[in-house]
């Protein structure tokens, strides 16, 4: 997907070598009933049992066995566990709640002074000074080196006693904080509301809040972005890798332009009579400049910028404006187009105002002719970005976005970051769409191999053009969290689990599913499920089987009841000792947690990773409704997993189909034994291939959430048997 450097076309120009290949595949569909082709996938079909579709989920996809070829995502995704993280409520406190100990730490936290700056409904003093004793989280809380929860939300936590992987910072921007608030006194904001993506903000800053507690705001403005590189190069030494989250279909009001130093405008193209479709061609338009970008934030790094004749415009254009306003005020000049010039603003204090087309119209269509007119919806804490690449009238607008958009992301990772979440990724009314994202991450792609840096990840939040996004990223937000909690009253039995399991599998090796009960968006997995923090937590074990990504909510691993409430000033009361979120058996869930990643991750189960799935029935040839029980392979490694989906005690007995077991290599004259992947542990005595296909027995008590095995072969040596691990890797 990165080697194409110019935009979808039809088959035009196709070359006879690809004609020839196509031909092929037409004959290959035409003689090949019993598989199915996808987009040019191979997908085996094994009919089943017949299962009862649930609520809102197809009944085409009831089948007891999926498999996929491995098709264009990142690769690497599958091995991550992803952590999301709220910076400035994970690590919140109260002086008066939790501990002694826990107490003590607050009132010594270094924290900022929260300016609510609310708006409209008055708002009432007690309700104000409740929100005030509340200190929230830094970047430097992340720091501190404990792996204890109970003091703090941390790297060292979320990598030794979460196991996580990815660390995904929910935005960490400065965002609008006036508009769309929840509550007259409780004016944070929404993270997504974003007024700047090129800075953090102050706030999550020790060293700003320190410094008479500055940050974006003031007129020598303070941001965390030193504190951002710190966390990063400090979760890289432990192993993790860092994720944004960008919402690029729209950006909070009063958005303050910021950019690069050096790089060439659309404006500057155009000038120069350039064709904008050839920046699809990266090698041809490639800027040094953009291997490793500054950013021009203050004023006296306006003599470093490329484009010092669009500075001399603007001073004598603009001759009163001084310190960041100027700055600003050149980051929107630099690449305003010759009309927007003639009427441009001197008293701009944002981007709407300044220049209004990087917006969408009322009319949601066109860029937007004033700062006047522009798109809204209920949204009504954000301006809808110009981004409707169909329109052809307004092709530079268009691309002056896309190219900005572009510069953001290639910034943070030249800083280290290795993915992106990416909020809401189509939208009919801004324009955005696959194409778009498609045209975004190749170059962001590119400029980080110039760099010598692995390929970054993307995640995609996707609900309306999902085929076409599943082409572009690597994992999406896809359905799969609503679908797995069932708050539509559905029973959440056997059939209802392998349904909704192969529905996440519906885009067939393109894109990974995340596999979550939790996000900042969704409900906590204990609210209107029927779950416990335990039964929750065997349910997501469910994701962990899966060819997925699995992702946890920071709280969910010792029971956090409460949802995230992110656009409002809040913090994880279930990490403090004494509060009714608090969980006695916090550590024991948390460890749970915790083995199921390390299986998940471990070299030696792949198969949990794989697409090669099979649903497995008992002797009678049915699921029980209880257990959810499937098998994973692939090549010769080969995992049972048996879920207890509720809490009663369970067995059953289990066979392999010869055709199963024949895919996995499991052979009949060949002893092998069970390996427990979560107790770390032999627990089976050695028994030939054709027995294991016979009969696979499991006993889950009311108290135990799963057991996944590896299925291991055994040799013998000098009269006694011994294990012979199986650590063959996926081809």
């Amino acid at each position: 997907r990165e080697a194409r450097l110019s935009p979808p076309l039809a088959l035009g120009g196709v070359d006879n070598t690809t004609m020839c290949r196509l031909m092929w595949f037409v004959v290959l569909v035409a003689l090949s009933t019993p598989v199915l082709f996808v987009k040019g996938q191979s997908v085996s079909i094994t009919t089943g049992a017949s299962l009862q579709p649930a609520v809102g989920l197809p009944s085409a996809l009831s089948t007891d066995t999926i498999g996929f070829d491995f098709q264009g995502a990142h690769p690497g995704v599958g091995k991550q566990v992803v952590y999301e993280v709220q910076v400035r409520a994970a690590n919140g406190c109260e002086e008066h709640i939790g501990s002694a100990e826990q107490q003590a730490a607050c009132r010594a936290k270094v924290a900022p002074k929260q300016k609510y700056r609310y708006t409209g409904t008055p708002c009432d003093r007690s309700e104000l000074s409740r929100l005030e004793n509340i200190k929230l989280g830094t970047f430097d809380d992340m720091l501190e080196d404990t792996d204890d929860y109970r003091k703090g939300i941390t790297l060292r936590y979320i990598k030794e006693k979460v196991d996580a992987s990815v660390v995904w910072v929910m935005p960490a921007f400065p965002n609008n904080d006036r508009d769309s608030i929840p509550h007259p006194c409780d004016n944070l904001g929404s993270p997504y509301a974003v007024r700047d993506y090129l800075h953090m903000r102050g706030s999550l800053s020790r060293r700003c809040i320190l410094d008479n507690n500055r940050d974006e705001y003031d007129d020598n403005p303070c941001w965390a972005n030193q504190e951002f590189d710190q966390f990063v190069k400090q979760a890289h030494k432990r192993g993790l890798k860092v994720w944004l989250d960008l919402a690029f279909n729209h950006f909070g009001h009063g958005y303050l332009m910021y950019d690069n130093t050096k790089f060439t405008s659309i404006a500057q193209r155009t000038a120069n009579d350039e064709s904008l479709h050839d920046l699809w061609d990266f090698d041809a338009t490639f800027e040094q400049d953009l291997l490793k970008p500054k950013l021009l934030e203050r004023e006296s790094a306006l003599s470093q910028s490329s484009d010092a004749a669009a500075l001399d415009e603007l001073r004598q254009k603009c001759p009163g404006a001084t310190g960041q306003k100027l700055v600003r005020l050149f980051s929107m000049w630099r690449i305003a187009f010759p009309w927007e010039r003639q009427d441009f603003d001197c008293a701009a204090e944002t981007l709407e105002d300044g220049l209004p087309a990087f917006y969408t119209a009322r009319d949601a269509w066109n860029p937007s002719p004033s700062k006047h007119d522009f798109f809204t919806n209920n949204w009504v804490d954000v301006k809808f970005l110009f981004l409707h690449e169909k329109n052809s009238a307004h092709a530079w607008e268009y691309f002056r976005v896309r190219e900005y958009l572009f510069r953001v992301m290639n910034y943070w990772v030249s800083h280290g970051v290795d993915g992106f979440r990416l909020d809401h990724t189509s939208d009919h009314d801004s324009g955005i769409g696959a194409n778009f994202w498609r045209y975004i991450t190749w170059k962001v792609n590119y400029y980080a191999r110039r760099r010598g840096q692995a390929r970054p990840m993307y995640l995609a939040e996707e609900f309306h053009d999902q085929g076409p996004m599943a082409e572009v990223v690597d994992t999406m937000i896809e359905g799969y969290v609503f679908d797995i909690t069932g708050r539509k009253g559905q029973t959440k039995n056997t059939p209802f689990v392998e349904r909704v399991v192969s529905n996440a599998y519906r885009f067939q090796g393109q894109s990974y599913p995340m596999t979550a009960l939790e996000t900042h968006d969704e409900h906590r997995l204990m609210d209107g499920t029927g779950f416990s923090h335990w039964t929750g937590a065997g349910f997501w074990g469910i994701g962990g089987t899966m060819w997925s990504m699995p992702m946890l909510l920071m709280g969910q691993e010792f029971g956090e009841p409460w949802g995230l409430g992110f656009r409002r000033a809040t913090y994880l009361r279930g990490r403090f000792e004494g509060t009714s979120n608090y969980k006695q058996d916090g550590d024991s869930l948390c460890n749970f947690y915790r083995r199921m990643n390390k299986a998940r991750k471990d070299p030696a189960n792949t198969a949990l990773r794989s697409s090669n799935t099979h649903f497995l029935r008992t002797r009678a040839g049915s699921p029980d409704d209880r257990i959810f029980a499937v098998m994973k392979w692939s090549g010769t490694n080969v995992i049972f997993a048996f879920h207890n989906l509720w809490e009663q005690d369970s067995k059953n007995a289990y066979y392999i189909p010869p055709d199963i077991a024949k895919a996995a290599f499991i052979r009949d004259d060949m002893n092998y034994h069970l390996y427990d992947l979560l107790g770390e542990k032999h627990i089976t005595e050695c028994k030939k291939g054709s027995e294991w296909k016979w009969s696979i027995y499991v006993e889950i008590p009311a108290d135990m959430r799963l057991q996944w095995m590896r299925l291991e072969a055994c040799q013998v040596l000098q009269g006694t048997t011994a294990v012979k691990k199986q650590m063959i890797a996926s081809p």
